[in-house]
C-alpha cells in the first residue's frame, strides 16, 4: 500500500556563525507565520514555523512513536564510532531558531561531531546544503548520514537507516499535537516527491548496528487452570528501535510448545510486554501443570532473550492410568539409523506439507473415521485433546502426526520425526533435512518469512500465520517438525 508520510515539520536552526543566514531564516519565519494565520484563522494552532500533524502515514511502519522528552535525549545515531544524540527541551517558539534544539541544529551537530565539518545553507524548501569541504549533491540512493530536505515545509533531518525503499530518519523539533512528546522513528518512502536526499562526497560510512542493552523484568503471572497472563517490563536505556518482540513457551520437559513473534517498533527507554497464553498464543494449558516461558526482543534480526521463567497452572493435574502409559509406549513410532538417512525429494516434502495442511480444521469425528485402525495415543486436557498418530507413509519414515483439537476441531497439525540417537550422523542428517524442507517450502509458500537460530541445536523458520519448521533436540536426540498454523491457500503438494 503506497501512502504518503508527512513529517511533523518544524523550524530549522539558525547559525550563530552566519548573521546573513540568520536574517534570511528570520524573514522566512515571519512569512510562514503570516501565511498560517491567514489560512487557518483564529481556530488554528498558533504555530511559529513548526508543523501540523501528518495526514497520512506509510501503512504498518509504526511512524507514530511519540516519546517523552524527559531527560532531553530521545534518539541517537552512531557513525564512525561517534554517537550523536537528538535533543529536546520543553517547547516554546524559541526552539525553532535555537542553535541546539532546532531541526537544522541537529544536522549541523551531526556533521560537526562525526566528520569535523561545518554545514550551512539550510534555508528554504529549495536550498542545497553547503559544507566547508567538498559538496552535497542530490541522490536517489540515500545512505546513512545523508541529509533529508522536505520540499513543502522548511525541515531537515538525517538518514538513520535504509531498508529497501523505506528510509528511517533521526530529527529534532518534531512534536505531537500537544508539543510535549517527540516523534521518533519517522519513515520516508524513497521516491516521494515531497522529499529530497543530499549526499556529501565525503560520506563513506554507515551507521553502526548498536545492540540494545535490554533488561527484561518479569512481573508476577496471573494464573488460571487453562491459561495465564504473562507480563514484563523491558528496559531499553539506549532507546534502540526494537523491531519485534516475542515469547517462547515450553512444557516442564523443555519441549517447545509455541514460539510467538509480533512486530513492535518500540524506541522508548522502558516498555511493557504481556501475553494471554490462551487468548493470544492460542494454547489451552492443562490444570496443575508446570510450564516454562521466556520473553525476547529482536533488533536488526538478532534475538535478545530474558531469563527463563516457570509457572504452574491452578487446579489438579489429570491422573494418567497404567493403561495410558502402556498405550503410549506401544503406540509410539520407532526410528532407526536406516530411517534417519532416508532420502526424500522436494516433491515428497511438499506432498507431506500438503497432507498435514489438509487435516487442519477437520472435525474430530472425521479424524477418527479417516484414521481408524491406526495406533494412536490420546492426552485429554481440560478444553482440548492432542492425538498422536503413527505416520509411516509421509517422507517414508516412522514419524508422528500430532493434532491439537479444541472444540472438536483440529486447530493445529504437526508432522514430527525424532531421530534414533544423538550421534553426529543423526545431528547432521537432521540439519540437512531441516534445510531441505525450508528450501522446498520457499518455492511454494508466500508471505513474510522469519528464520532464527536460537542456539547450535535450535533452528526455526516461520511463514507468518501459516507454517513453522523446527529442528531441535528432545534430550540428546534431534527432531524435525512441520507445524501447520492455519488453512493457508498456497498451492502445495
Amino acid at each position: 500500500m503506497k501512502t504518503k508520510l508527512q513529517f511533523w515539520f518544524c523550524r530549522m536552526n539558525t547559525s550563530k556563525e552566519n548573521k546573513q543566514e540568520l536574517n534570511q531564516e528570520e524573514e522566512i519565519e515571519m512569512k510562514k507565520k503570516l501565511w498560517k494565520s491567514t489560512i487557518c484563522g483564529a481556530a488554528a494552532l498558533l504555530l511559529a514555523g513548526f508543523c501540523f500533524p501528518p495526514q497520512t502515514a506509510w501503512a504498518g511502519m509504526g511512524n507514530y512513536n511519540f516519546v517523552s522528552i524527559e531527560g532531553g535525549t530521545v534518539d541517537s545515531i552512531t557513525v564512525n564510532g561517534v554517537t550523536v544524540e537528538a535533543k529536546y527541551r520543553p517547547y516554546d517558539s524559541s526552539v525553532n531558531t535555537d542553535t541546539t534544539y532546532s531541526c537544522a541544529a541537529f544536522v549541523k551537530r551531526f556533521y560537526s561531531e562525526v566528520y569535523g565539518r561545518n554545514v550551512s545553507g539550510l534555508l528554504s524548501t529549495t536550498s542545497v546544503p553547503a559544507i566547508d569541504s567538498g559538496s552535497f549533491k542530490e541522490t536517489i540512493s540515500p545512505k546513512v548520514g545523508d541529509i533529508v530536505r522536505d520540499n513543502e515545509s522548511v525541515h531537515w533531518a538525517i538518514v538513520k537507516e535504509v531498508n529497501q525503499n523505506i528510509v528511517t530518519v533521526i530529527q529534532q523539533n518534531a512534536w505531537d499535537s500537544s508539543y510535549t512528546k517527540a516523534w521518533v522513528g519517522a519513515m520516508v518512502e524513497n521516491g516521494d516527491s515531497q522529499y529530497t536526499f543530499f549526499t556529501w562526497d565525503g560520506n563513506t560510512a554507515s551507521a553502526a548496528p548498536t545492540a540494545g542493552n535490554y533488561t527484561i523484568h518479569y512481573q508476577e503471572p496471573q494464573i488460571q487452570e487453562t491459561t495465564a497472563v504473562l507480563s514484563a517490563k523491558v528496559d531499553n536505556p539506549g532507546r534502540v528501535n526494537v523491531s519485534q518482540v516475542g515469547c517462547y513457551l515450553w512444557d516442564a520437559q523443555d519441549n517447545l510448545i509455541k514460539r510467538h513473534v509480533e512486530d513492535c517498533r518500540r524506541p522508548e527507554s522502558r516498555f511493557n510486554m504481556w501475553y494471554d497464553v490462551q487468548g493470544e498464543l492460542g494454547i489451552a494449558l492443562t490444570a496443575g501443570t508446570t510450564y516454562k516461558y521466556q520473553f525476547f526482543v529482536i533488533q536488526d534480526g538478532n534475538e535478545y532473550p530474558g531469563t527463563i521463567q516457570t509457572f504452574t497452572t491452578a487446579g489438579t493435574a489429570p491422573v494418567k492410568t497404567e493403561a495410558d502409559t502402556k498405550d503410549q509406549i506401544e503406540g509410539a513410532p520407532v526410528s532407526t539409523e536406516a530411517t534417519d538417512h532416508v532420502t526424500v525429494t522436494d516433491d515428497e516434502i511438499q506432498r507431506t506439507i500438503g497432507k498435514v495442511r489438509e487435516i487442519y480444521g477437520w472435525e474430530k469425528k472425521y479424524v477418527d473415521e479417516s484414521l481408524q485402525g491406526q495406533s494412536y495415543l490420546v492426552q485429554i486436557n481440560t478444553k482440548g485433546e492432542v492425538d498422536y498418530f503413527s505416520v509411516d507413509t509421509l517422507m517414508e519414515r516412522p514419524a508422528s502426526l500430532v493434532l491439537t483439537i479444541e472444540n472438536d476441531r483440529v486447530v493445529k497439525s504437526q508432522w514430527i520425526y525424532e531421530y534414533s540417537s544423538g550421534s553426529e550422523a543423526a545431528l547432521t542428517a537432521s540439519q540437512d533435512l531441516y534445510q531441505q524442507i525450508c528450501k522446498a517450502a520457499d518455492g511454494k509458500i508466500s508471505g513474510e518469512k522469519t528464520s532464527l537460530c536460537k542456539d547450535v541445536d535450535n533452528m526455526t523458520t516461520t511463514y507468518k500465520d501459516k507454517l513453522e519448521i523446527v529442528r531441535d533436540k528432545n534430550g540428546e536426540k534431534p527432531y524435525v517438525s512441520i507445524t501447520v498454523l492455519s488453512a493457508f491457500q498456497d498451492i502445495i503438494g
